[in-house]
C-alpha cells in the first residue's frame, strides 16, 4: 500500500510568497504594459473596420454625400493614426 502526501505541490511557503517591493512594481508594470499594447491593437482594429465602413459607404452613397464620408473616413483615419502612434510610445 502506497501513502501519499496531504500537503499539495502548489503549496508554498510564507517566505516563498513575499516577494520584494521592486519586484511586484516591475511585474504590474509589466502587465500594465501588456494590457495597454493590447487595448492599442484593439483599438487600432477597431479605427480600421470603423474607417472600412465609411468608405465602402462612400461608394454606395448618393453623390452628395460620398466627399463627406471619404472626407470622415480620412479624418477618422489620421487621429486613430496619431493617438496609436502617441500610445505606443508611450508605452515602451
Amino acid at each position: 500500500m502506497t501513502t501519499t502526501n496531504s500537503k499539495g505541490t502548489h503549496e508554498t511557503t510564507a517566505a516563498q510568497r513575499v516577494t520584494h517591493p521592486e519586484a511586484r512594481v516591475e511585474r504590474n508594470r509589466r502587465i500594465g504594459r501588456e494590457m495597454g499594447v493590447l487595448a492599442v491593437n484593439v483599438y487600432e482594429r477597431s479605427i480600421a473596420d470603423v474607417v472600412a465602413f465609411e468608405k465602402d459607404a462612400a461608394k454606395i452613397a448618393p453623390p452628395r454625400l460620398r466627399s463627406a464620408l471619404t472626407l470622415g473616413a480620412g479624418l477618422v483615419e489620421d487621429v486613430g493614426a496619431a493617438y496609436v502612434k502617441t500610445a505606443r510610445a508611450a508605452l515602451r
